[in-house]
């Protein structure tokens, strides 16, 4: 039976919620936190609480599941392939990030940004080299509410105050003023914590759950999600930041790259993640947060199972082109090496592969490497000139009546 929130409890049969609040408070399986929460415009306030499920721990078995499955293809799929998909990955979940936020801005920056295209002085840059550093798995401290401070002011501080300036930070850490949170049809629905002694008093608690070892991971992260959301320590921001420090600390005890499309999930269920939010808050829910860590939990699970159907799909892609790459006269292993790898930088993410990287990857020398790639067709090799020069094969040669053609001489 699907467990069934106080809120639709109430509903349903009044008189039996404070028996069932009772109990649930009670039970063995309960987590209990410091951390108060109250409706807007209501004066009744509640300690929260949250049941540990049955759904919960089927969701995490299909989580670990499919992380297996994750981790043979990130064993097996070619290191060009991956390093091409981590990039996407990035372009993706700064989008996506932002656009739950409604902050404008395109692939294509994002991608400028990444391939050094674009001055280090753009909006997006600290938002952009975080999340490499993320992948990269780049040791940032989440201990403390100044931890937290000095983040933001790397991660999101320079683009909210050029966006505007009035959400500059006037308190000693956080901000020392109330601040509104509103609905996308612009009704508000919650008002940040403060004034900011209380703000910085409930964060430290926050933060002590987020690193409670005797809480399953996936859960306490999605309980900082939520408390994180509720303190709302800055004017503005707030979202960007706590879903990248969610990445990160998920990251932290799981592959990074298997976390780090989050934000593309919270966008595709944009409004239903907004309402769980919305249904914490409420009065009648009694600070429960049992529903909103199932389905943080179900939003991460798809995450990874998302992550598992692109590799799967691009692995099988890649070796049905290097079957027509086996077919082609080409000069030797080495050029055919070479094509495969071409291949691989044109997949996913479409940058492309510099020579100082083909060196690596080949392990031949660069004149050995240049020499083979002079002799390619031009119709046959993409070259994009950036800081380097980047190189990948032209899709089009796996194309249906292109094999024929792909078949010529190479030499």
């Amino acid at each position: 039976m699907a467990y069934k929130s106080l809120k639709k409890i109430y509903y349903k049969k009044t008189e039996d919620v404070e028996a069932v609040y009772q109990a649930r408070c009670q039970s063995e399986a309960a987590y209990h936190f410091d951390i108060w929460i109250k409706q807007y415009k209501h004066k009744t306030s509640y300690p929260a609480f949250l049941c540990l499920t049955q759904e919960m721990f089927l969701l995490m078995e299909r989580i670990y599941k499919s992380y297996e499955v994750f981790l043979y293809l990130v064993n097996t799929v070619p290191h060009v392939i991956l390093r091409q998909f981590s990039l996407l990955c990035i372009v993706d979940e700064v989008k996506s990030t932002n656009d739950i936020e409604g902050v404008r801005s395109t692939r294509r920056e994002i991608k400028e940004i990444l391939d050094g295209g674009i001055r280090k002085s753009h909006r997006l840059e600290s938002i952009v080299q975080k999340y490499r550093g993320l992948l990269s798995k780049e040791k940032i401290a989440f201990e403390t509410s100044h931890d937290i401070r000095k983040f933001y002011d790397e991660f999101a501080h320079e683009e909210v105050i050029r966006d505007d300036p009035r959400n500059e930070l006037d308190g000693e850490i956080f901000r020392k003023d109330s601040v509104d949170i509103a609905s996308p049809t612009e009704r508000t629905v919650h008002q940040g914590i403060f004034p900011e002694a209380r703000i910085i008093e409930e964060m430290e608690k926050a933060l002590v759950v987020l690193h409670d070892e005797k809480i399953p991971v996936l859960i306490r992260t999605a309980v900082f999600h939520y408390f994180f959301a509720y303190i709302h320590p800055f004017y503005d921001g707030n979202g960007r930041t706590v879903r990248f420090i969610t990445a990160y600390f998920l990251g932290k005890h799981l592959h990074p790259l298997a976390t780090v499309r989050l934000s593309v999930i919270f966008k595709k269920h944009q409004k239903r993640y907004y309402k769980l939010f919305e249904e914490t808050d409420s009065e009648l829910n009694r600070a429960e947060m049992t529903l909103f860590v199932e389905e943080f939990i179900r939003f991460i699970a798809e995450s990874i199972d998302d992550t598992v159907r692109i590799l799967e799909r691009k692995k099988e892609q890649v070796e049905r082109y290097r079957q027509q790459i086996e077919e082609m006269n080409l000069e030797d292993a080495l050029t055919k090496n070479l094509y495969y790898i071409l291949l691989q930088a044109a997949l996913f993410y479409g940058q492309g592969i510099t020579i100082q990287e083909l060196e690596k990857v080949l392990k031949r020398s660069r004149a050995t490497i240049q020499k083979r790639l002079d002799k390619i067709p031009q119709k046959d090799l993409v070259k994009t000139r950036k800081r380097a020069i980047y190189y990948k094969i032209n899709m089009l040669l796996f194309k249906k009546g292109k094999a024929e053609g792909g078949k010529a001489n190479r030499a």
